[in-house]
Order: structure tokens, then sequence, then C-alpha cells
């Protein structure tokens, strides 16, 4: 008898053994779901060994293995093995649901899932609307299926198969063209009808079939993806955590406990008590800016991890999340300064970083003894294997609402874990009645639990919703007294007219946020006329090597006065005594705030001022939605003076008058498309696909520049131009992979429509070191002409 292959260095029949067992693994570990009873929970376990062994049926065909040995790689209709794949094992879950399949969606899931294992997920309808044309080579795959090798194939995987699976062996040629036939000729019709009369928004109020449908589809591509990478290679062992590791962290850094160190101590102790018997799976940490949110949140998570551990008999793994690339190195390095006080080493399965900026390479095996390449440290970190995965808002959001195949692997991942959300105010408030909706079925589906952690927590859940606090926060709001805020939005100023009634004192530092790029340079060029003495400008149009080391000298005194845009809002650990901040969103100005006398040390001062331009108008109405800038004025109008502790009633106010105001139109429509599997196709009245979901859009077209700003930018431009004239594609896509993260380490973000285009080299937009005058300013970075950049 022949070997089948799966792929060129692996037998079919190696490879579905490993995918049965891999997906039986993940099934364990995610099976405490709030959906279905006991039966249902059983029928949809014999769903996914179906997808794990059938997903590949079409690969038995004489056509793929000719294919799969041969050198010359071309694909045709008759050596692809999805379409036919998943007929069968439609079928085969059909009779396993019998009677119930009638009623249920869950032999579509099962064809879905298996047909676009290797691709996205498509709009519902168009994935049954098959053309009759495709029937005629499937009949002719079903002819060419070595059917005594499958037949062996199953009977050897048949011991860890369910009994349901097992009474449909052997097949024959006969009844998989049945399967065909039948498909085609009654299925179809069946569920185009089924979708039209259905899935409708009116009809479909619920979003359970979308977290079953990427659950089922989610766990057959990573266990695929694992097996084809690794085969018998990937071994990962489960590791405990023991929370006191944060408490010996925290012994050993001696801090005074005095001042807002004993807020910081009060705070941490509260939330561990509170922790301890808190109901349900909702939870929030509301604290002012500088109480240690971060240690807190890490304790509070590693201490719900032990609890549930002991509840369900598995420990789950702890997703933090941040909305900015800046912060996320910085918290990281904290967890594992952490988890050094616990026995296991802190390696890549322990604690792993996650973000379009790390080489998976260097951030998963870089220092380590793993006998893995580049295409398999992607996949390890891609499929969030490690117990605290440290990642960003996009990567979680675009996970948890997604078409994308690549995106959808992880999905899985969000069931029976805890996520951290850091600064959840950072989510747009456009987005906020669907991401309720998302993180509630998180909760009662999926069994996840949900921490959220802000200073300035939004108005995302109702009352009845059992968002649980873990701590008094008006409590630690009432006890603060650092900063005082002194409101002049009434007046508008021009930046000339600002900087001309400003007066600095030499015994203190400051700091200027402003909303846009172009104003934060025209404030930063007056200041230099104004001043005499070192100011640093921070931007997106600065590449990020250099910003970074602006922020290191800012930290280490070198500028007492420094002229931003509000990337430092959140998670920059900076401290001035004097910051003065341009009109923005309430939650904004808080932040903002927290970047002044972060450790109660003096009296820190916040001015708002509206700084104007021209018949332009605001800059703040060139960056934030109208509505929240006229309400965050209305408010403020009416202090001349706002101590710190009052801003907690204040942003409580403010947000009860956003959420009235805001609406609700495009997160209906998102919840629309997720509750009647609308993964792609034309936006209509009622729906905006899946696949058009985007946390962060941009506001206006960009091009990316490299700007050879140093040596080491000319070395790494060399690099990247001796790797595109390499012919092996293969080869060029992983030294590529591996230059990444230097290469983006010089690149900025600019207007597309600027008239001072650097010149394109090799596809990109090239700034060389002899060319620097032209386009690059060393204070305020890229020089942008022709436009208003906005940031």
């Amino acid at each position: 008898m022949n070997v089948l292959y799966s792929h060129p260095d692996q037998s079919l029949q190696n490879h579905l053994a490993g995918v049965l067992k891999a997906v039986q693994q993940l099934w364990e570990q995610r099976q405490f779901t709030g959906w279905e009873t006991t039966e249902e929970k059983r029928r949809l376990r014999d769903l996914l060994c179906v997808a794990a062994v059938f997903h590949d049926f079409a690969k038995a065909t004489s056509y793929f293995q000719d294919y799969i040995l041969s050198e010359d790689k071309k694909k045709t209709p008759l050596n692809r093995h999805s379409l036919l794949s998943a007929i069968v094992s439609y079928f085969i879950g059909k009779k396993i649901l019998e009677p119930q399949q009638h009623a249920s969606y869950e032999p579509l899931f099962l064809f879905l899932a298996v047909k676009r294992h290797h691709g996205n997920m498509n709009n519902l309808f168009s994935e049954v609307n098959i053309p009759q044309e495709e029937r005629h080579p499937l009949l002719e795959q079903a002819k060419a299926i070595d059917y005594a090798g499958w037949n062996d194939i199953v009977f050897h995987l048949a011991p860890f198969l369910p009994e349901t699976i097992k009474s449909l062996h052997p097949l024959t040629e006969e009844q998989v063209t049945q399967w065909v036939e039948t498909f085609f000729e009654k299925d179809i019709r069946h569920w185009r009808r089924k979708i039209r009369r259905e899935l409708k928004p009116q009809t479909v109020q619920t979003t359970q079939f979308y977290y079953k449908y990427c659950s089922l589809y989610s766990l057959l591509l990573d266990a695929d993806k694992n097996q084809a990478a690794f085969q018998e290679k990937l071994r990962i062992e489960r590791k405990d955590i023991n929370s006191f590791c944060v408490d010996e962290y925290r012994a050993k850094q001696n801090w005074n406990l005095e001042g807002i160190n004993r807020l910081r101590e009060q705070a941490y102790r509260e939330v561990k008590e509170n922790l301890e018997q808190a109901p349900g799976r909702l939870f929030s940490i509301n604290l002012p800016t500088g109480l240690g949110k971060t240690i807190i949140s890490l304790k509070a998570a590693l201490q719900l991890r032990e609890r549930r551990k002991c509840e369900r008999g598995i420990a789950p793994r702890i997703i933090y999340a941040l909305p900015f690339l800046s912060v996320i190195d910085q918290n990281a390095k904290v967890f594992e300064d952490v988890l050094r006080y616990q026995p296991f080493p802190v390696d890549p399965f322990m604690l792993m970083k996650h973000h379009s900026m790390v080489d998976p390479y260097e951030e998963m095996f870089g220092d380590a003894e793993y006998d893995f390449n580049e295409n398999q440290a992607r996949i390890l970190m891609e499929g969030w294997q490690s117990e605290l995965i440290c990642t960003t808002f996009v990567q979680l959001f675009q996970t948890l609402i997604s078409n994308r195949n690549r995106a959808l692997r992880k999905f899985h991942r969000l069931s029976n874990a805890i996520l951290v959300i850091d600064e959840i105010q950072a989510i747009p408030v456009k987005f906020w009645p669907l991401m309720r909706e998302m993180l509630l079925e998180l909760t009662c589906g999926m069994n996840t639990d949900v921490i959220l952690l802000t200073a300035t927590q939004p108005k995302l859940f109702e009352p009845a919703d059992g968002l649980i606090e873990l701590c008094d926060r008006q409590k630690y709001f009432n006890q603060m007294d650092r900063v005082r805020l002194f409101p002049n939005v009434s007046t508008k100023q021009t930046i000339e007219e600002f900087v001309e009634g400003l007066n600095l004192y030499p015994e203190r530092s400051y700091l200027f946020i402003l909303n846009t790029i172009s104003s934060a340079k025209e404030l930063f060029a007056e200041l230099k006329t104004k001043f005499d003495e070192p100011i640093a400008f921070l931007s997106t149009h600065i590449p990020p090597k250099e910003r970074l080391k602006r922020i290191r000298e800012i930290k280490a005194g070198k500028y007492r006065i420094v002229v931003s845009t509000q990337l430092v809002e959140a998670g920059v650990d900076i401290d001035f005594d004097v910051i003065y901040r341009d009109l923005s969103p309430m939650e904004s100005i808080v932040q903002s705030s927290g970047r002044c006398n972060r450790n109660g040390l003096r009296t820190g001062t916040v001015h708002i001022m509206h700084l104007w331009n021209g018949k332009k108008g605001s800059y703040a109405g060139l960056v934030y939605p109208k509505v929240a800038i006229e309400e965050t004025k209305a408010l403020l109008q009416q202090f001349e003076e706002i101590k710190e502790q009052e801003l907690f009633p204040l942003i409580e106010k403010y947000y009860e008058i956003i959420k009235t105001k805001l609406s609700k139109s495009e997160s209906i429509k998102y919840l629309n498309a997720v509750s009647t599997l609308y993964f792609s196709g034309e936006e209509d009245p009622e729906r905006i696909p899946v696949s058009d979901f985007q946390l962060i859009e941009e506001e206006y077209p960009k091009i990316d520049v490299f700007i050879e700003l140093d040596e080491e930018a000319r070395r790494i431009w060399s690099s990247f131009e001796e790797i595109i004239d390499m012919e092996n594609s293969l080869q060029r896509y992983q030294q590529l992979a591996r230059l990444k993260i230097k290469f983006q380490e010089y690149v900025v973000s600019v207007p597309a429509k600027v008239e001072n285009r650097p010149p394109v080299v090799n596809d990109y937009f090239y700034v060389g070191y002899t060319s620097l005058a032209d386009y690059y300013d060393p204070d305020t970075g890229f020089i942008t002409e022709g436009v208003t950049a906005i940031w």
C-alpha cells in the first residue's frame, strides 16, 4: 500500500493523528463554556474531531499526491483539497447530529471551518452559493481517492475517535459521490433558503453563533498549523505561577510606605482581599494615575488564575492588552522582573510580547536554547501559547472581531482566559456598545474573566451587567491632591498669542501637549525663539529609536521643557511640575494630568488652553469627535480651578453625558454583522461586514518613509538592499522578517499628500543620509510641506 502524504516531509496519517490529538487537548482546556448542555458539548467535541480527521480528506487523491511530491508545485482545480474535504466533513457531521441537524447550524459551521482552513471567511451566503460547474472536478476527485489508503488511516485512528464517527467507516467512492451530488442538488438550496430566512439582523439577537463558529474554526486552524510546523517536536508543558511572586517582588523594593506609597499599598491590599470571594467574571480596577495599577493588576490576574484553577482544574492564560506600542515593552519588563520571583525560568512559554514591532525569533528564542526556526517562532508567537501574553488592543480586538485566518487562529485562546484590558478608555466611543456585547459574551459563553484597568473608566457597561469594582475608587480619588487644573478654554488663542503671554519659572519643569503635529511644531519654534535653553520635541514624525532616546533623556532630567503630541498621555513614565494641554476630551485631559507630579512630592499645575488656527478653527476639532470637545468645554467652563479629587465626579458626569449622546449606529451595524455571520461583503443599511472592522482608523492616507538617521540606519538600509536582491523568495522573506524590527526603528508615517515626497528606492520611500537636510529636521523630525499634519 502506497504511503499518502499531507506535506512533502510528512505522511497524511501522521499529520491527521497529530491534529486529532492536538484538538482534543485544546478542547479539554476550552470546554468550560456557558452555552451548551453536556450533550451539546459532546456533539461539539465530536464535530471538532471530524474536522481534525477529515479536513484533509481530499489529499488522498492521486492529483494531490502528484502535486505534493512534485518539484513544480502548480495548483489546479483537481489538486485542491478544501472543498471536497468540507463536503465529506459536512455529511459526517450531519450523521453525528441526527435528528437535531435539521434545525442546527453546526453542520454548516463544520463545512465552513474545513472549507476555509487555508483562507479567510467570506460572506456566509456566498460560501454556500457554490456554482454548479464546481461539481464536475469534485466528482473527478471522488474517483481519484485512494480509498484503501484512506480507510487504513481511519482504522488506525479509530481508537481515538468518537463512536459516532467509527460507525461511518469505511468510506467508498459511491458514498462520497452521492454526498457531492446531494450537496449540489439539495443541501445548497436548503442553506440558501435558511440563511435568507433566518440570518437577518431583525431576527438574530445573539452573538453565540459567531462565537461557536469562530471557536470551532480557531481550534482546527491552531491544531493544523502547529502540527504542520512542528510535527512531534512541540511539547509545551503548562506552568504554575504562584501569585506570591508579586508580594516577594514588592517586598524587595523596600518602598517607603509614606505619602503616595501608602495609598499604593492600601489599594494593593484592597484589590487582593476583594478578589478572594468576588462573584462574576467582569471586574474593574479604577484608580488614579500613579497608584501602581500595573503591579496591582498582575497580582489580581495571578490570584484569579489560582482561584479558577481550583474551580476548573485548568489554569487560565493571562492576556494583558494595552492600547500603545510604546508601553508594552515597559510593562513586559515589569512582568519579567516580577516573574523571576517564582521557581520556573521566565522563558517564551512563560511570558511573551506580541505586536507588530516584535521580531518573533528574537522575542521567542533569542536568548533561549530552543531548536526552532524563524517560521516556527512566528507560529508560536501568533498562537499565544505562553502563560502571560502582553499584546496590543489591535491584536486583541481584531482577533475578537475578524474574518482573517491568521487572526482567528488564536480566537479560542480568548476562552477560559483572564483578559486584562489596560487603559480601557482608549476604546473609541463609537465602539462602546459593540465592545459591551462582545465582552459580555466572552464572560458568559466563553468562561473568560475580564479585568478593566483605568484611571478614567468609561460607561461601557450597564448596572445590570454585574461589573464588580475591586476597590473603592472614589476613596482614592478623594485623597489625591497632587495637581490643580486651571481651565482657560473660553478664550481662543493662536499659538503666537499663547507664547507671548507665557512665563516660565526657572525652578520648574514644563510639558506642553498639543493635538496635532503641525501645532506642536509651530509651538516648538515659538518657544525656541523666546527661551534660550534646550527643548525636547516628541511626535510620530521622529523615528521610534530617536523618540525612545529622547524619552530616556527626559526622564534623566536633560530637558526642562518638552513639547509633545498626545503620544505621552498614557503609560509614558515622565514627570513634570507644570503641564499645558490644548483642549481635548475629558479623559485625555485626566491622562495628561497623570504626567504631572506623579509621586505627590510637590504641587503640580495643569493649564488647559484652547488653541486656534485662524480660519481652520480649533486644533481639537481636527482630531477628536465634536461632541466630546463640546461637552468637555461646557464642563470646564464652570470652573476657574479644579482640584485633583474633583476630577472623579467630573469625569463621571462627562461619561454620562457622552453615553446619552453617542451614536450607536456603527456599533449596531457591526453587531448585526457578527450575529448574522456576515464576515465579508458590501456594507448595507443594516450591516458593516466583519472584515471592515478596524479599531484604529487612519484619519488620512499615509506613506511610510525610511530615515537614514545615523550609521546604524545606513547599515540596516544596506542589509535591506542586499536582501531585496536575493533570488530565493523564501530566504528573502525570512531575512526581511528578521530585519523588520530594526528597520521599523527608522520609519515614520507621514501624510501621503506631502509635496516633498522622498524618492522611492526598492519600493520604499527613502531619505538617505546625504539628503537628510532636505527632508528631516533634527529637532522636529520629517519636514512636511504642503499639508496640515494631524498626527
